[in-house]
């Protein structure tokens, strides 16, 4: 398997953390692609907050997660702010970013880049084409589901919307409430919801005192049944 870095040396433990390509495998499997084919299409390792632009994935026509979640980025420029569009998940089938945007790595992420020659040959075989076109589906569905938290007029209800989503995808079950194993930041989810990091701050406090969430150590703790979750 070609493991291809997205840094100058992806960090060992990284790399060592690799396993089977099962989410590409089983397509490719479907298509009843040889190994030639599966060749064309290098693994990609991009660690824990790093950023990349369509030019460093390999001239890919579509990504697999294999590992990891990613983030769709939209660059800043004069006048707009850099602002999170998508969140992705493993397994799934991404297209690969648009000229204004980069793919960012939540946790440490690896992908399958998959080639035009290749997808192509995905897409001829009818079962496979259907896979595709679901997996696109759902990337869009979540780019929806991701708009949403944007809909609140009130900042702290967007904030509010935007754990829950988290939860419902990335949450774990503990004690008292759900868990997020994520590297959230303030700044990080102020480009989530489309708002100053110090208004995510206040927000945050205030979810605080009304006992939505809490800090625990390095992570944040939803103080919720998980039966409130449920979409």
């Amino acid at each position: 398997m070609v493991v291809m870095s997205l840094r100058t040396a992806a960090p060992a433990n990284l790399v060592r953390a690799l396993k089977p390509r099962a989410a590409f495998d089983e397509l490719a499997d479907i298509a009843g692609l040889g190994s030639d084919a599966r060749r064309l299409c290098p693994a990609v390792a991009i660690p824990s907050g790093v950023q990349r632009d369509r030019t460093a994935l390999s001239a890919a026509r579509a990504l697999v997660l294999e590992a990891g979640v990613v983030l769709l980025r939209v660059k800043g420029g004069p006048g707009h702010r850099s602002l999170i569009i998508g969140r992705h998940c493993p397994g799934a089938l991404i297209s690969p970013p648009g000229p204004d945007e980069v793919i960012q790595a939540l946790t440490d992420t690896w992908l399958t880049a998959v080639p035009g020659s290749v997808l192509a040959q995905l897409l001829a075989v009818p079962a496979a084409a259907e896979r595709v076109v679901v997996g696109l589906e759902e990337a869009l569905r979540r780019q929806r589901d991701a708009s949403r938290s944007l809909s609140g007029i009130r900042h702290v209800d967007r904030v509010r919307s935007q754990l829950l989503e988290l939860a419902r995808e990335h949450g774990r079950v503990c004690r008292d409430g759900i868990r997020l194993d994520l590297p959230l930041t303030h700044d990080l989810i102020a480009d989530m919801v489309g708002c100053a990091r110090e208004t995510v701050t206040r927000s945050l406090e205030e979810l605080d005192r009304c006992g939505f969430v809490t800090r625990r150590g390095r992570y944040y703790q939803l103080l919720v049944a998980p039966e409130a979750i449920s979409a």
